[in-house]
């Protein structure tokens, strides 16, 4: 078989590399058809931030509107403007349009009000979240014109280019605050005759970006459905390479955890008694695990610790899962990477994806260990009155309570069997049995056993009728397991509620994401927005924690 190991070895190999050279180009085509698709059907925008403070003489007034309706007319078509005017105090004059004929009446019914343009800042903050209204793409721009009447210097940095026009006149023009407002941004700087060539940063707009004026509604809603179907579809390469990528993984993750070894049943039962009754069992591998396996798992369990190792080791044995530490960390590990894959194609961000796959493996392994352990100790409790009883009825038969544990090992019910069966192992090896029987007690988080327990040393010290101690604490067993199912039921529809109201975001979120990426978008793009997503988490984990008090009643 070394041969079949050899080969699925070098086909992982090959897989993986190939995923690879598939999935790092097709991930830079996702993402640029998704960048192209963000804008193709959102409209430029184009706000004209006017100053219109009585610090400007009439003429420069005037000039200002007309250089303004010079720098609309100039645009591209498909472009909307829009128009802000500002003196001590700000206003949206007309929200972005395509009907130059608007404008020009919204520049001529501005007047003149305040006596410097100290509002300026207020203006570009209105025109800003102007174009984000009107869903404006990334190449649109802001136009100050002004001369910077007592402008203060610059308090913030605009997130969309500003191109600035600016008369002087006397000592107190500030234009040096808006040549830096403008280089700062990204933007031009030009004179009030000057201001139609500023209009040539907006590109001609192609087949994608249709004008997006009242009049071509229709082409431009048609133009978005056409421009929004390649942020969903995925390339032959794409889905190709993620094919190739989880089966390498998978192959990898088979191979060093020793799940391809094909044994006859005698290899396999001469591999048993090796493991479980050898000096170095654990340690030394069998010729047929091969050296990738002894390697790679060797290499694990070095960096996992002794400590953590233990610790793993008993949970993994409390759960009842048949997987050494190190195999439970590799799994974890390939089951992470693959997240992280899968979710760094979803968000388009490497780093979010590998943190959130990272997270997201990390906490599944460990939720499954725990809910197995959570179900494996439920388990025990409800075989545990059946235990008693057959105890209690093997007792009265004659047999001596070792000989009684002995019979509920003959029924082979799991977990109460195995947890018995070490105790009884215990005291082979001269443990004291109501010890052993506390050890398991405290190995299941059984209060019920400890009462047995304690019963048993009392009988054992002052004398009695152990069968009827028993019988009695079973008796008290199920009525409390009657007790804690009608509180159960009693308690249904809360449980419920919590479920929902904890469901709720997550599968509106998972929702959105699907259908509506682009409005969730800021959420996982931005830093306010990564803010509010990490305070939503915490206030549902607070919420869930404190209706679980609110349901949980003990027994």
């Amino acid at each position: 078989m070394t041969w079949l190991r050899n080969a699925i070895r070098c086909a992982a190999g090959v897989l993986l590399v190939g995923a690879v050279a598939l999935v790092l180009p097709a991930q830079a085509g996702v993402a640029s058809a998704r960048t192209q698709s963000q804008d193709a059907g959102r409209p430029r925008v184009a706000m004209i931030v006017l100053d219109m403070s009585r610090a400007l003489t009439g003429v420069q007034t005037e000039d200002g509107r007309r250089a303004a309706l010079r720098y609309a007319r100039a645009l591209p078509s498909g472009v909307r403007v829009g128009l802000v005017t500002f003196s001590s105090q700000w206003r949206v004059a007309l929200p972005p349009t395509g009907d130059l004929g608007e404008l020009a009446a919204a520049l001529n019914a501005s007047r003149r009000t305040g006596k410097s343009a100290a509002g300026l800042y207020g203006a570009l903050t209105a025109a800003e979240s102007a174009v984000a209204a009107a869903g404006g793409a990334r190449g649109s721009r802001l136009l100050v014109l002004s001369e910077g009447e007592t402008v203060p210097p610059a308090a913030f940095i605009p997130a969309v280019p500003v191109d600035a026009v600016t008369w002087y006149h006397d000592g107190d023009d500030n234009t040096a605050a808006l040549r830096a407002l403008a280089a700062a941004s990204g933007g031009h700087v030009a004179a009030p005759g000057d201001v139609a060539p500023l209009a040539a940063a907006f590109p001609a707009a192609g087949p994608a970006q249709a004008p997006a004026g009242p009049h071509r509604a229709g082409d431009a809603a048609a133009g978005t459905q056409g421009a929004s179907a390649p942020s969903g579809s995925w390339s032959w390469e794409l889905i190709l390479g993620l094919a190739g990528v989880f089966a390498a993984l998978l192959l990898a993750v088979l191979l060093a955890t020793g799940s391809l070894r094909r044994h006859d049943r005698g290899q396999r039962l001469e591999h048993q008694l090796d493991r479980h009754y050898s000096v170095g069992r654990g340690v030394k591998a069998t010729d047929d695990e091969g050296k990738a396996t002894v390697t790679i798992v060797g290499w694990v369990g070095a960096l996992l610790g002794t400590d953590f190792e233990q610790r793993l080791a008993r949970r993994l044995d409390l759960a009842g899962i048949a997987r050494k530490p190190a195999e439970w960390v590799l799994l974890g590990t390939a089951a992470s990477l693959v997240l992280a894959v899968l979710l760094t194609l979803l968000t388009g961000s490497p780093l979010l994806g590998v943190l959130l796959g990272a997270v997201a493996g990390w906490l599944g392994m460990h939720v499954i260990v725990s809910q197995r352990i959570a179900r494996r100790r439920a388990t025990f409790a409800e075989q545990l009155p059946d235990v008693l009883q057959l105890v209690a009825g093997s007792l009265q038969s004659g047999f001596s309570l070792p000989q009684a544990l002995n019979a509920v090992l003959r029924e082979n019910s799991q977990p109460a069997g195995g947890e018995f069966s070490r105790a009884l192992a215990e005291t082979r090896i001269g443990a004291e049995l109501e010890g052993a029987l506390d050890r398991v007690a405290d190995r299941m988080d059984s209060t019920d056993l400890r009462w047995t327990v304690m019963a048993i040393r009392i009988q054992r010290t002052v004398g009695g009728n152990l069968v009827e101690v028993l019988r009695n604490t079973v008796g008290t067993m199920r009525e409390r397991a009657q007790l804690r199912r009608h509180v159960k039921a009693l308690s249904a529809e809360g449980r419920l509620s919590a479920y929902i109201l904890v469901a709720l975001p997550l599968v509106i979120g998972a929702w959105l994401f699907i259908g509506r990426r682009g409005y969730v978008r800021p959420l996982y793009t931005t830093s306010f927005g990564l803010v509010m997503l990490v305070g939503a988490a915490l206030l549902v984990v607070l919420g869930s924690l404190w209706m679980r008090k609110l349901i949980k009643v003990e027994v």
